[in-house]
């Protein structure tokens, strides 16, 4: 007998195909279609159409798994909060902007669903909330010491939005390296005494 683990073939075969179907709607959303059908989906991830139901107990279940998937390949390195100023604002608006990027096609999705999708506005949340919470530790000393803290907060937590963002690249027609530059002048503007 050999010392190595079992391996639960079924267990594996689901684990891929869970992600074979997150990653196929992903994929799809990325590309800009904002609600596929179970069809399109299954044909992406090379499942049947009931493996969806199977895998998923409800769109909601699903909804929630790409977010979680779509979350932790955007994850990027702590930022240094004892940093330089100018070193902790580069590479959070390097780190920001990448991310809105990336998220664009996912907040246009979102926005369609969200009225109907107690998942999707739960997700939007729980992003937003992080979002504010890494934005507040980082500039934490500014924030601080500013005339009026609250006011400060609230004008990074807005800038550095998503739908800051998407005015930035889409009414204002900035190019993603114009409305980085641009994320970072408000940010210094604001945090800077």
């Amino acid at each position: 007998m050999s010392g190595a683990p079992k391996v639960d073939g079924r267990r594996e075969r689901t684990k891929r195909t869970r992600a074979a179907i997150v990653q196929a709607l992903t994929d799809l959303l990325d590309e800009g279609r904002i609600e596929p059908t179970a069809v399109q989906i299954a044909e992406r991830a090379g499942v049947a159409v009931r493996s969806i139901a199977q895998h998923f107990a409800s769109r909601e279940e699903l909804l929630l798994a790409v977010a979680r998937h779509h979350a932790e390949r955007l994850a990027h390195a702590q930022i240094d909060g004892s940093a330089p100023f100018e070193a902790r604002l580069a590479a959070f608006v390097a780190g920001r902007s990448r991310s809105l990027e990336a998220s664009a096609a996912m907040r246009r999705a979102a926005g369609v669903v969200l009225g109907r999708s107690p998942a999707v506005a739960h997700a939007l949340e729980d992003v937003a909330r992080e979002r504010r919470k890494e934005s507040a530790r980082l500039f934490a000393g500014e924030i601080a010491a500013a005339a009026d803290p609250t006011a400060v907060e609230r004008g990074v937590s807005l800038v550095t939005s998503g739908r800051a963002w998407d005015v930035l690249r889409g009414e204002m027609g900035l190019s993603a390296k114009a409305a980085r530059e641009e994320l970072g002048f408000l940010l210094r503007a604001l945090l800077r005494r």
